[in-house]
């Protein structure tokens, strides 16, 4: 007796192919498989969402380049911080930092200029950040200590009263909101100025030069940059929350 055979019209192959494609989740796993992953990249008030095949052997000279093209900053002057920490090597790939599908950098300009928008009228009046500092040239690792907690305080202590007060207005969950918030567009200004400074401030952090068995100079420069990224981490999650509700 004969077995009977399936046979599938060519139509219906094609009809099942379409419906795969066209389904999110199925191209999502398809593109995983493959091995590519996509990350996120905040720049000013821009945010991209970047393809990277094969993180394992893609470098980040392949992803800084692509940056490039999107922003028209030259290579040399991009920098790439994710959790606080400064990708400094583009001949690592990019599964080397830890970057998976869907992880959130930051990009800036190394010499690009700090916007200069003014801060929320309820403010207090904003003290002035100041520039940094020349890193000394001393063989006391107590001096280099002193200094990296000079950048840290000379970066915050300017900014806190702004900072609460950029909070006061974007945060639902603030408990001390102003009667009346301010506009959308003057926030998203605060915003943009805030996370530049504090984005520069950990390009400082990153930039001091430490000499080899110096312990508690890494150490207090470690501390640091968690300091600031926490203060960048609550400036933005509260943005995150205005930007929720909308304008």
């Amino acid at each position: 007796m004969l077995t009977p055979t399936c046979v599938v019209s060519p139509l219906l192959v094609a009809r099942a192919l379409k419906v795969s494609f066209f389904n999110p989740f199925r191209r999502a796993q398809a593109e995983n498989a493959s091995g590519q992953i996509i990350v996120q990249v905040k720049w000013n008030r821009e945010r991209f969402n970047i393809p990277v095949p094969n993180p394992s052997v893609t470098p980040l000279s392949q992803l800084l380049a692509t940056l490039s093209s999107h922003t028209g900053i030259p290579v040399p002057q991009l920098k790439l911080i994710y959790k606080g920490a400064v990708l400094k090597d583009p001949s690592l790939t990019i599964s080397s930092y830890g970057l998976t599908d869907g992880s959130l950098l930051v990009l800036v300009g190394k010499d690009g200029d700090v916007p200069s928008a003014p801060p929320p009228s309820t403010a207090p009046p904003a003290a002035k950040v100041g520039g940094k500092k020349k890193q000394p040239e001393t063989t006391t690792e107590s001096v280099l200590v002193e200094y990296i907690r000079g950048l840290v305080s000379g970066l915050l202590d300017p900014l806190e009263p702004a900072i609460r007060t950029f909070i006061s207005h974007t945060d639902p969950n603030a408990t001390n909101k102003p009667a009346q918030s301010q506009k959308f567009e003057v926030l998203q200004r605060e915003h943009a100025r805030l996370s530049e400074l504090l984005l520069r401030g950990l390009l400082d952090l990153d930039g001091v030069e430490i000499p080899s068995g110096w312990a508690e100079a890494r150490k207090e420069r470690k501390e640091a940059v968690k300091t600031v990224q926490a203060q960048l981490t609550r400036v933005d999650q509260a943005w995150g929350e205005r930007k929720r509700i909308g304008g």
